[in-house]
């Protein structure tokens, strides 16, 4: 274990960790009820199961978590009903996969300098990260998983109304991770925001723009003015986009499985068995979700010191961190 990871200690509130959910059908996700209250100190508590008469937890707060699936409840006993990974788990398990991910960031070196050298070509070398981290190991690769039934189930059901997936709460947060948002423009057309805790209010704003599907899609629309008054560049002086358009079965998009696909391959197969001994959970669907996001982070970060890949915009100009996905079954 890191000195640094030895010396710190994990908050007693759930809602001071870093909270993840994988769960895109979701009508309510529950980064809100863990911070509710005191709710993130019950399931804190109740982290390894403990006596209802032991959590300091009200009749209708008990009835929430249970509602959300965050508590499960056997006889007189409650327990949290997602993994809580502190600097126990979370310092080997990162260690590992910073070794784990070496090679795998080997593999995906090539792939990730002709995406780069194609963005050149069209103009729109901004959009390196969104394609790399966005597209190809935040989207590109769930589908692989999913298509393995290697994740869990995300529909929603009668017995989970509001979330389905998996969610799970970890300390120390890992600095500057990004997550993908997906914004529906059409039928046949989705804008996906490569996010992160600096730029998720703008780029949501960006995205939810009034009338944004069809400034999108007229070539005289060179840039957009969201309702806080910033602008994004929608097209490059010569009219072409200068958000890039994925899933149309070009070589955008072979590059891009090129780069998912031995990520994939390593979370099936018996090498990833080490990092899944530091996740404590009986759902290795979930476990794979959680390894996942951590890999995915990791493979970013060494393609970034080594200089194939830039890193995520940031600053005024968050164009580079928009793309646009195309659904050919429609």
């Amino acid at each position: 274990m890191d000195d640094a990871a030895g010396e710190m200690s994990d908050p007693e509130d759930l809602a001071l960790w870093a909270l993840h959910c994988y769960c895109p059908d979701a009508k309510r996700t529950p980064h809100q009820v863990v911070a509710d209250g005191d709710n993130g100190r019950v399931l804190y508590a109740a982290r390894h199961g403990a006596p209802r008469d032991r959590l300091d937890v009200s009749d209708a707060q008990l009835a929430q978590l249970l509602e959300f699936r965050l508590l499960e409840r056997d006889g007189d006993r409650l327990r949290t009903a997602f993994p809580v990974l502190g600097v126990r788990e979370m310092a080997p398990l990162r260690a590992a996969l910073r070794r784990l991910a070496a090679p795998l960031a080997d593999a995906v070196e090539k792939p990730t300098q002709a995406i780069a050298a194609e963005l050149q070509r069209r103009g729109i070398g901004h959009s390196v990260y969104a394609m790399v981290f966005g597209y190809a190991l935040d989207l590109l690769l769930w589908q692989q998983l999913r298509a393995e039934d290697a994740v869990p189930d995300t529909a929603l059901t009668a017995e989970r109304p509001w979330w389905n997936g998996a969610f799970w709460a970890i300390h120390p947060p890992r600095a500057g991770s990004s997550g993908t948002n997906f914004y529906r423009l059409g039928e046949d057309l989705t804008l996906v925001a490569v996010w992160s805790n600096a730029t998720l209010r703008r780029l949501h704003d960006f995205a939810t723009t009034p009338r944004i599907a069809e400034s999108l899609r007229d070539r005289h629309v060179t840039a957009v003015t969201d309702s806080e008054g910033h602008r994004l560049r929608v097209r490059l002086d010569d009219g072409r986009s200068a958000i890039p358009l994925v899933g149309v079965g070009d070589v955008l998009d072979e590059l891009a499985f090129a780069v998912a696909a031995p990520v994939s391959a390593f979370l099936l197969s018996r090498a990833c068995q080490e990092a899944h001994r530091y996740v404590s959970t009986d759902d290795r669907t979930v476990a794979t979700v959680i390894i996942s996001h951590e890999l995915i982070w990791e493979i970013t970060e060494q393609l970034i010191a080594r200089g194939t890949c830039a890193r995520a915009p940031q600053g005024e100009d968050l164009t580079g961190l928009l793309f646009l996905l195309a659904d050919r079954s429609s």
